[in-house]
């Protein structure tokens, strides 16, 4: 199966570089990026994801991918917070606030954007957790 390259974001909110451009990998649930993409938050730091960075997008669990699925509006949100988490350059509330932040910026509905923050306030520790064993691991 040939990789398929998609741009997913192609917008300037909030300091967005845009475009959003990944590769979806064969198993068509996880992307690599094939390019740089970076964000400039409101407190004005900028953060920049490096081309190769695999991310899963928002990972919901199927059960609620009608309502919340994979990738929408927020994707370049969920890579963002993805990058933030694997590499723990900020806390974990401050990876979950930015982005809270970038989907607000995108126009992601409040609502939408309320349950996606509060999944991962609740469940975002396994994965926060699962990062830092692999640095750990690695050190």
């Amino acid at each position: 199966m040939s990789a398929e390259t998609k741009t997913l974001f192609s917008g300037t909110a909030l300091g967005l570089s845009g475009p959003l451009r990944v590769e979806i990998l064969p198993n068509g649930m996880t992307a690599r990026l094939t390019q740089p993409f970076r964000v400039r938050t409101g407190t004005g730091r900028i953060i920049e994801v490096p081309a190769g960075f695999e991310t899963d997008f928002a990972s919901v669990p199927r059960l609620f991918w009608r309502v919340v699925p994979p990738w929408g509006r927020y994707s370049p949100a969920a890579v963002v917070h993805d990058y933030l988490y694997h590499t723990g350059k900020v806390s974990r509330l401050a990876a979950d606030r930015v982005f809270l932040e970038l989907m607000a910026a995108l126009g992601v509905p409040l609502w939408k954007r309320q349950v996606m923050y509060w999944a991962v306030r609740l469940g975002g520790w396994l994965a926060w957790n699962a990062s830092r064993k692999r640095e750990a691991e690695h050190a």
